[in-house]
């Protein structure tokens, strides 16, 4: 299943370095989310959820003027747990492995930069001192 984790510069810092990083909950398509969205495909159900993924991002460093900080993940069956709105919890540690993309909010419009897993520590000093 496909994830979204709203992080912060620290948190993909601490997961590459570490090989693994535990995370509360992630963005996922749960059932409340696709009944709510039933009516658009899978690659814009993804948008949306990394976009909320970037927003908490930005709420969790207290600043909407902040860069919105999100790794897209692929989940294994036995790492989700309960769903509550849009977010699973999360039973395990996510492995860098399961890193597919990290994707960033600059602004306030609907878009978000693409970087694959192995561009990520090329452009984290940058990210680290924003």
């Amino acid at each position: 299943m496909r994830a979204y984790l709203a992080v912060l510069p620290t948190q993909i810092e601490s997961l590459l370095k570490a090989g693994s990083f535990s995370f509360n909950s992630a963005f996922a398509t749960t059932r409340l989310f696709f009944e709510e969205n039933s009516e658009v495909d899978e690659e814009e159900r993804e948008f949306e959820l990394s976009l909320l993924a970037a927003q908490e991002s930005r709420n969790l460093q207290e600043s909407d003027q902040a860069l919105g900080f999100v790794l897209a993940v692929n989940l294994t069956s036995k790492q989700s747990g309960d769903e509550s709105d849009y977010q699973v919890a999360l039973l395990s540690d996510i492995s860098w492995d399961q890193v597919d993309a990290a994707l960033i909010a600059e602004s306030d419009e609907a878009e978000l930069t693409w970087y694959a897993s192995q561009e990520i520590a090329e452009h984290l000093p940058t990210w680290l001192a924003e």
